[in-house]
């Protein structure tokens, strides 16, 4: 019982040994260079220097862009012309400022279709005040799931992103940053109820009485 035990566990090792080994040896055909260590920081902005934020998707052409009015609040420019979600925008260009990289592959040789990095599947270009603007390409998801390959447009380094954030740069290009229509008020709505007729004396008709009485709040 033992013996077979030890078996079961030896294969077991066996197994995780080769899985490694083929992952190892998919990243070196994939042309992936040997990565720096420690976070590095992806954007070089502050967000109140950011004048235009514009997120392309490169499937689709899709296109959202955003910029700020004279009274420096933000407004829709593309794909319709309206008032835009301020919180929504300033939290989302507050996570690409603080983005980082967890790994950051260098190397002049690397095969940029590996990484989905040859057909961009998102472009995002921040607009700033002094009128330069920071472009970076969204690649594919990485074997792990959780990251994404992207590069600032006009380099050569590869950077490893969270997927979070590429998810919500994806959802600002299906679900454009339109101001939220503001909930409408309720009212009360009085309605006449009549009360019993009131018996008298004296020769004097019977009258009946009618009072107000709010109803239930009514909805939208």
């Amino acid at each position: 019982m033992k013996l077979q035990q030890r078996g079961t566990i030896a294969v077991a090792i066996i197994f995780v040994l080769l899985a490694a080994l083929v992952y190892l040896l998919e990243m070196r055909d994939r042309g992936e260079a040997p990565a720096e260590e420690g976070k590095v920081p992806v954007f070089s902005f502050q967000v109140e220097d950011v004048v235009l934020l514009e997120v392309t998707d490169g499937v689709s052409g899709q296109k959202v862009r955003v910029g700020t009015s004279p009274d420096e609040r933000w407004t829709m420019l593309d794909p319709f012309e309206a008032e835009a979600d301020d919180v929504r925008i300033e939290g989302l260009l507050s996570r690409l400022s603080e983005l980082q990289s967890s790994r950051v592959l260098e190397d002049e040789e690397l095969d940029l279709e590996a990484f989905g990095l040859s057909v961009p599947t998102l472009e995002v270009k921040v607009g700033l005040e002094d009128g330069g603007s920071q472009v970076l390409l969204i690649g594919r998801e990485n074997p792990a799931g959780y990251s994404h390959y992207a590069r600032r447009d006009g380099a050569e380094a590869v950077y490893l992103v969270a997927s979070s954030t590429i998810s919500e740069l994806e959802r600002l290009v299906r679900e454009p940053p339109e101001k939220p229509t503001p909930m409408p008020t309720e009212t009360l709505i009085p309605t006449i109820v009549a009360s019993p007729t009131v018996p008298v004396t004296g020769g004097d008709t019977p009258t009946s009485a009618l009072t107000a009485e709010p109803t239930a709040p009514l909805g939208r």
